[in-house]
């Protein structure tokens, strides 16, 4: 049946009292089990439901069962008719739902006698969710239970990479959960592999929660309906093409791809990267599992045709590692290198892709002499012959073969590919976490983190704890220990190297400031920092910049002095700083890669302080302060109880964004709503700032401010599935495609440029903006901020509150939307903002360089003082 035929699913019916419960069946020819789950389903103890049978033209009685039930209980409804098999079935079974919630017990399952019961318990507590899976009994035919199915945690990666497989008949949905994913819109459907694609568009675009109780019965029998031999073929291929669609430039894992047709690159002279890799080892990997249950269903045929169908994709995989080998070979590719150094990254490249498609290390690593003789020798006829042929990889996997050389030949083979592969899948884990990241997805971003801790990757692992800040459900409590667990891992000190003679200070002579950022070049540290350092009283303070590169003039001569420290080791780095006598040392980068927290840690000078883009603690304790401000981290906050360090308030906001020398920033443009006619909204920070609940609520805004647009423009937009779900989002909640302008990333001055489209500006939550509420101030476009709990949602309230309006802070949900929708609805409003928010910016001192200087040396002599006692 083609997608223009199936039916669709209308939107959930709905009312004010208990929500209705769907719980489907298809079947065929299903008589001796069928009423074992009939009687399952409507002696629930949840009694608001409908059981929803699609028959397919069943004629040993099945039908006949149905109608019996039928005719006692209304809640039974019947749909017998013909179709083309178990994925036809399914799709109109979906159709004829109404209930608020999904659940499905085919002819040979069960559900437990209060599984609706609690499914709706969970529902209604977290109204956010798209779907939960449990666990299950696995019965014989008969309804025995022979063992568990315990599917674990909801994992994406994992079911498309290994063996991890949700538990259907475990598992609840809700409806519009399953209508956002476009189960009302039959096209761009593969229906061959229906629950395989549901399971893949919920784990993109709606939270998946894994409840481990065992919650229904599934009976393994020759007959199932959906598992059947004959059904293998269709499955799989169906399967193959939907990943094909998900790692295409416009797919959800696409990104990379995208932007390599974006910039038109040639692969003549660019290698495939990893992401070309992805989905042919996702094929396989679903390719070996219907190997294995063909096996399983002593089907040899079948099983063959698995095992033919992988040594294919096996093959496409060796022919691009060897197209990589080629390109390295490529003289004009890059002719500034020697002919030693361009041979030394052909081998490089081609042991890069011998380790990934064998698992076996490019070196011998083998107690066992023969192998290790006979490993040399391999290796030996590799980089002398078979490296200067055309395909060097497909040559050498060819005379491994005869030679058996291959993981399974030696226990340090075997170790070394189960690394291998745990490696890489982290790797995947976390360029999946980053791909929700950049979506706004933090909970799930988070969780891919988690999983991605394998890799014991330092810069990993902290910025998984940088981006927990953006987690609407994080609290002071649940930071601090994301932050404790990294430092359990990732900070080792010595001991012996915290003893050191630090310098006395006594006032008699200048103290010594030093500053490290590990992007010391950017947007942010200019206009924060630069004419602030600049302004250091050099009669009373000397100031030297850390950075890993080279500093441009304008950047360096803020300083007495720079060093380049990107060579250094964490602690080569504390004794060159200790060598320069720093008494307050100031770490700028917070989590991102580069920071000097490890450093810090060994200690680099009597005080240490944390300061920008980590607004929350370190949990190091050697770093004695944090830098915040009395609205930041106002008493009773719950900062003081969790952070390690003290936190040391700076008079009026703590930052300071100094535009006065700003060539990039274009004059102020008039009111744009008074030529269109209409409010424009907008948001020019990252996308990875917009969760659901802030999307909600500037859709609700725009829901009360008729013909309203909203401007979304940032680099996290370019890849084309995430302004597909951007759209989405707004879509859910009621506001048209034409309404939402997503423009990719572009150069700050034709960001800046932008401002001169927007009326009003939202602020995102819970972690606010910096540069974009400071910009956006001042071109002129006020800024509407939400006011939380947490450091890093009340700073933006703290600019505002710097800028002289403290009239566009929310305390709350409905306050905020409250006053954009109040700010719309008066235009002699928004055009005495336009002509003198860049006024008020001044005056309010949000560019007052030289007085933020004070205000900091006032608090590092007072942190000195404090620390020479």
């Amino acid at each position: 049946m083609s997608a223009r035929e199936l039916p669709t699913l209308q939107s959930p019916a709905g009312d004010a009292g208990t929500p209705l419960f769907s719980v489907i069946c298809f079947c065929k020819n299903r008589a001796s089990l069928i009423r074992r789950s009939i009687d399952s389903v409507l002696n629930q103890t949840y009694r608001n439901l409908e059981f929803v049978v699609q028959d397919g033209a069943s004629t040993d009685g099945t039908l006949e069962i149905l109608h019996e039930y039928a005719a006692r209980d209304s809640r039974v409804k019947i749909v017998s008719e013909p179709d083309s098999g178990p994925a036809e079935a399914y799709w109109n079974v979906l159709q004829r739902c109404s209930g608020d919630y999904i659940a499905t017990c085919l002819s040979d399952e069960e559900l437990v006698p209060d599984a609706l019961e609690k499914a709706a318990r969970w529902f209604a507590a977290q109204p956010s969710m798209g779907a939960f899976t449990c666990d299950g009994h696995t019965t014989d035919a008969d309804g025995k239970i022979t063992g568990a199915f315990k599917a674990g945690e909801f994992d994406f990666v994992a079911y498309l990479f290994l063996r991890y497989c949700p538990f259907w008949p475990g598992s609840f949905f809700r409806r519009k959960a399953l209508l956002d994913i476009g189960l009302g819109r039959p096209d761009g459907w593969t229906i061959g592999c229906l629950e395989f694609e549901i399971w893949c568009r919920l784990a993109r675009d709606h939270e998946v929660r894994y409840v481990p109780e065992l919650i229904s019965k599934y009976a393994v029998h020759p007959g199932q309906l959906s598992n059947t031999p004959a059904n293998f073929f269709e499955h799989i291929d169906s399967r193959l093409r939907l990943i094909e669609k998900m790692f295409a430039p416009d797919g959800f894992f696409g990104a990379e791809k995208y932007n390599e047709w974006r910039y038109r690159i040639n692969l003549r002279y660019d290698i495939y990267r990893d992401y070309w890799f992805h989905a042919l080892e996702a094929k396989i990997n679903q390719l070996a599992q219907f190997e294995f249950h063909a096996k399983a269903h002593k089907l040899p045929r079948e099983e063959a045709e698995f095992a033919r169908r992988i040594a294919d994709v096996k093959k496409q995989i060796v022919a691009r590692y060897d197209h990589n080998i080629a390109v390295e070979k490529v003289p004009d590719r890059d002719p500034n290198i020697d002919g030693e150094t361009r041979q030394q990254r052909v081998l490089a490249q081609f042991w890069h892709g011998w380790e990934a498609v064998t698992g076996v290390p490019r070196a011998s690593t083998v107690d066992d002499p023969t192998l290790d003789k006979k490993f040399k020798s391999f290796r030996s006829t590799v980089e002398r012959q078979l490296i200067r042929g055309s395909q060097p990889l497909h040559d050498a996997l060819r005379l491994a073969g005869q030679l058996q050389i291959n993981e399974d030949a030696a226990p340090e083979f075997k170790q070394f590919a189960e690394q291998h592969r745990a490696e890489r899948l982290g790797r995947f884990y976390d360029k999946t976490a980053r791909i929700y990241e950049s979506r706004g997805q933090i909970s799930e971003a988070v969780a891919m983190w988690r999983r991605a801790e394998v890799l014991h990757d330092r810069d990993v692992d902290g910025h998984a704890c940088q981006q927990a800040l953006k987690d609407p459900a994080a609290t002071y409590e649940s930071l601090a220990a994301t932050q404790q667990r990294w430092v359990d891992e990732h900070v080792r000190v010595d001991p012996t190297r915290m003893k050191y003679d630090f310098a006395a200070f006594d006032g008699g002579r200048k103290l010594r400031i030093g500053y490290h950022c590990s992007f010391m070049d950017s947007d942010t540290i200019r206009f924060i920092m630069r004419r602030a350092i600049a302004a250091h009283d050099r009669d009373h303070f000397e100031v030297m910049g850390y950075a890993p590169s080279d500093l441009p003039d304008d950047m360096r001569s803020a300083f007495d002095a720079v060093r380049n420290t990107g060579a250094l080791s964490d602690s080569e780095f504390v004794d060159q700083v200790r060598r320069d006598g720093i008494d307050v040392f100031v770490e700028l980068t917070g989590l991102s890669p580069g920071h000097r927290y490890g450093a810090m840690a060994e200690r680099c000078a009597r005080v240490q302080v944390s300061y920008l883009n980590h607004f929350a603690t370190s949990r190091i304790p050697a770093v004695d302060y944090v830098l915040s401000d009395e609205i930041c981290t106002p008493p009773g906050s719950g900062a003081y109880a969790t952070f390690t360090e003290a936190i040391q308030l700076l008079p009026g906001c703590l930052l300071r964004f100094d535009y006065t020398d700003d060539v990039a920033s274009p004059p102020v443009a008039r009111l744009p709503s008074l030529a269109n006619g209409f409010i424009t909204f907008g948001c020019l920070g990252r996308a990875g700032k917009f969760n659901t609940r802030i999307v909600e609520m500037w859709a609700e805004i725009m829901s009360r401010v008729p013909r309203s647009k909203i401007l979304l423009q940032h680099p996290q937009f370019d890849p084309v599935d995430n302004r597909r779900y951007m759209r989405d989002r707004f879509a859910r909640a009621g506001i048209a495609a034409d309404r939402v302008i997503i423009r990719l990333g572009t150069t700050r001055p034709n960001i800046l440029e932008a401002y001169s489209e927007i009326d009003i500006s939202f602020d995102t939550w819970p972690y606010c903006g910096g540069n974009t509420v400071a910009e956006a101030l001042w071109a002129g476009v006020p800024v509407i901020t939400l006011k939380g709990e947490l450091f890093c949602s009340r700073y933006g309230a703290s600019l505002l509150q710097a800028a002289s309006c403290p009239e566009f802070i929310a305390n709350s949900r409905a306050e905020y939307v409250d006053l954009a929708v109040r700010l719309a609805e008066d235009q002699d409003r928004l055009i005495y903002y336009r002509d003198n928010l860049r006024r008020l910016y001044t005056e309010g001192g949000l560019n007052d360089s030289s007085g933020f200087a004070r205000n900091l040396e006032h608090a590092y002599l007072k942190m000195m003082a404090a620390a020479v006692r």
